[in-house]
């Protein structure tokens, strides 16, 4: 008996070890493909959106980058050729009349959104008795000269350059508009140079950068470059100039701060400005 019961333990034993298998290698067969395709599923799909998150990555670095020059296409050379007005030199420049008298000083410029200056805000009117006044010159009006910019304001006619002209200042959204200093305001649709001066820079990878210390315009008031000085050692001691794209990189006056077009390996390409060969009125 014990030997048949062992031998019939150990046949059972291993009929049972037989049927597992069976029943293993059947189940494998017929679950195997349903995995599969389980798998091929999720592997689709994260295909997908890796390659959805390249393709929204890739259009939004072209809408970001538009026509962004890439950084080493940009040099000073031009710069220092063609030289030009420091917003540092014109605001506070003095303000000059048609006989060559100081009237005023330069507070402020007004630019379009083609980054072009189309008036000068500037004081004016203390040696006339009529207190300080501030008026709008439009830019065409304006002619440089080394000792200031000279203007055809008298005390006759100061009233002919009130602040609100439309031409540069839109009267029908002062409630978009941003102060200036003495309640000088400009509409949605232009720009001071205030705006940008002195405002905190990052790149293009949002690290902090430094601060805008200046801006280059050319000798028509276009301007050309915004001059950063880095607060941040790993980029230098600066300055540094760039190109400015404004509104159709995203900026706008109202933003906290400005955003250069470049990342951080781009922008420790760029040598240092030197403002010795940047020939500009008011040195």
């Amino acid at each position: 008996m014990r030997f048949f019961g062992y031998q019939g333990d150990y046949h059972v034993a291993d009929s049972e070890k037989t049927a597992v298998l069976a029943i293993s290698i059947m189940a494998g067969f017929y679950l195997t493909p349903t995995f599969a395709q389980e798998n091929n599923n999720q592997a689709n799909e994260q295909e997908q959106n890796s390659s959805s998150e390249k393709q929204a990555q890739s259009t939004s670095a072209q809408k970001k980058q538009g026509n962004v020059r890439p950084i080493g296409e940009w040099n000073y050379q031009k710069l220092y050729q063609s030289g030009g007005i420091r917003a540092d030199r014109l605001l506070d420049a003095n303000v000059l009349s048609d006989s060559g008298d100081e009237i005023g000083s330069v507070e402020n410029a007004i630019l379009n959104q083609d980054n072009r200056i189309i008036a000068l805000i500037a004081q004016v009117g203390g040696m006339w008795d009529i207190g300080d006044t501030h008026v709008a010159i439009p830019w065409e009006k304006v002619a440089l000269t080394d000792n200031g910019v000279q203007v055809p304001i008298r005390e006759d006619n100061v009233d002919d350059y009130g602040l609100f002209d439309e031409s540069y200042v839109i009267k029908q959204d002062l409630d978009q508009a941003t102060q200036v200093e003495d309640d000088v305001m400009t509409g949605p649709q232009t720009w001071k140079v205030t705006d940008l001066l002195n405002d905190y820079a990052s790149i293009d990878d949002g690290e902090g950068y430094g601060y805008v210390s200046n801006a280059l315009f050319s000798k028509q008031g276009v301007l050309q470059a915004l001059v950063i000085d880095p607060s941040e050692k790993r980029y230098g001691k600066g300055p540094y100039a760039y190109p400015f794209y404004g509104y159709e990189q995203g900026w706008h006056p109202g933003s906290s701060s400005y955003q250069i077009s470049y990342s951080s390996e781009e922008a420790k390409q760029l040598p240092t400005f030197d403002y010795t060969k940047y020939r500009s009125l008011w040195n």
